[in-house]
């Protein structure tokens, strides 16, 4: 297989999508649609170059957060958007710029693909590269009983170009059969021929020579219904130029339509959601109402697990074996191990759970907590960048921030480490076997030895040595009650 390099278009602002979001981040089970798109083509590319555009500090900040440095260095600004034929033109000028170069290497393969086509995976686009690899110009096409907006792909059955067609000739193959001619772009296609059909449609993923690539390009013009330079004009251009071409059809597969709209990515997501539950049911997970548990194809889980609708299992997360996820969890980027117990309305983002954990319900672990085994979390406790040692207790409504906890220790209810002074976050350390009475606050930085006893109520402002009682509350005092009555003037 040739070496690739992949160009991924989201510049575009996607006006039938309502929202201030650019459409490239418009998400699927939990992901931007441009980061299903990227996973599909990471392990294919030698490197991948992604232009954006509109909403372009949001979709480079994302790129940067989610793949690294690199792929942020590897974005390319489309300034105004002059169409996709623009778009590649950009990101051709950008790879050749940063690699120092005036064309690209002979036998280069350039794999353009958009990022609003999140049901598009690494199979699909091996087997279309297999197919494509020694071929100058391929592109995927797919046939539709309604082709609504897509670009129609025209065979003919005698060699002509498209543009010197007579308006209103309906003389197409339409089976995907005879010699590609070119694509025409939907607006165009109804203007010129107003009486004609075609099912066969363009699905926006290509292959090509970059030689090809790089000649054409800029013979592309702006004579269409919208005035942009279309991708699409370059297959009547090497068609003109006597390079082979090829439409490698992938029947009707919703797996290349592209989200356009609400209802398009409602379906995405729809789609995506029932084939990721068959995946793991069919791999042994029991999933109890599974039309209503989703799950994103970046995560693990592994036999034996059992979920509970509705749940929702974001980002690289990953469940093992004999643990069971109650209803109305939401978990995200977080590792649980084997035989835990995560009762119902539980909220965990970038945690680690380690084995026979028992947590909730309505706990939530924030960003960087850690728990150790057999650690127990119970209704409404919130846990926040803090590490739990094994067997440890906290089982009722209380908050631990930026705290390392012992083995063994038990939290009574309302407890609070008071983490935050203003301008920093401090920590508090308490040690193996320690015993904190209910309603205590402790204001970091603070340590709890090992064998402590905090009596309850305390507010706690100073370090505790092993072995010790502490108390600091007031001395209670009891007045005399005084009853005012109305016939009494006391």
């Amino acid at each position: 297989m040739s070496k690739i390099s992949t160009i991924i278009l989201a510049a575009g602002k996607g006006t039938r999508m309502p929202s201030s979001r650019p459409k490239a981040l418009q998400t699927v089970l939990g992901e931007a649609m441009i980061s299903h798109v990227y996973h599909a083509v990471k392990q294919l590319s030698a490197n991948i170059w992604t232009v954006i555009g509109h909403g372009a500090d949001e979709v480079s900040a994302h790129i940067n957060k989610a793949f690294g440095e690199k792929a942020f260095e590897h974005c390319v600004l489309q300034d105004k958007q002059l169409g996709t034929g623009h778009a590649v033109q950009c990101a051709l000028q950008k790879i050749n710029e940063i690699l120092n170069i005036k064309n690209l290497p002979q036998g280069t393969k350039i794999l353009v693909v958009n990022a609003d086509t999140p049901l598009i995976n690494e199979d699909i686009l091996r087997e279309f590269i297999e197919k494509a690899n020694n071929i100058p110009l391929a592109f995927m096409s797919l046939t539709l009983e309604d082709p609504a907006a897509y670009g129609r792909v025209v065979r003919m059955d005698f060699d002509a170009n498209v543009n010197s067609m007579p308006l209103g000739s309906c003389n197409f193959y339409d089976a995907n059969t005879g010699s590609v001619q070119g694509i025409i772009e939907a607006k165009d296609f109804k203007k010129k021929f107003p009486d004609c059909e075609i099912h066969e449609v363009n699905a926006g993923i290509y292959l090509f020579d970059s030689e090809l690539l790089e000649k054409l390009l800029p013979q592309i013009s702006t004579a269409n219904e919208s005035g942009e330079y279309y991708l699409t004009d370059i297959i009547a251009l090497a068609k003109e130029n006597s390079y082979k071409i090829e439409a490698i059809s992938l029947g009707s597969s919703s797996l290349l339509l592209g989200v356009n709209n609400p209802l398009d990515l409602h379906l995405a997501e729809k789609f995506m959601q029932e084939e990721e539950t068959k995946k793991h049911m069919k791999a042994g997970v029991i999933i109890h109402a599974p039309e209503s548990v989703r799950i994103s194809p970046l995560a693990t889980i592994k036999p034996g697990v059992e979920l509970f609708g509705p749940c929702e299992i974001y980002g690289q997360s990953y469940i093992d074996k004999d643990t069971i996820i109650e209803s109305h969890c939401y978990i995200n980027n977080t590792h649980i191990s084997e035989a835990c117990t995560i009762r119902s309305f539980c909220h965990f983002e970038d945690a680690i759970i380690a084995n026979s954990a028992l947590i909730g319900p309505y706990a939530r672990l924030r960003p960087k907590t850690v728990l150790a085994d057999n650690v127990r979390i119970g209704n409404f406790v919130e846990i926040k960048k803090s590490t739990v040692g094994k067997g440890s207790k906290i089982n009722h409504l209380s908050y631990i921030g930026d705290s390392l906890v012992g083995s063994d220790v038990n939290i009574g209810a309302g407890c609070i480490t008071c983490n935050y002074d203003g301008k920093n976050k401090h920590q508090t350390i308490i040690g193996d076997n320690a015993f904190l009475g209910s309603d205590s606050s402790f204001v970091a930085p603070v340590k709890i030895g090992k064998n402590a006893l905090i009596g309850a109520g305390s507010v706690i402002t100073h370090d505790v040595p092993d072995d010790s009682l502490a108390i600091a509350r007031q001395k209670q005092s009891i007045l005399k009650k005084v009853v005012i009555g109305s016939d009494s003037k006391k």
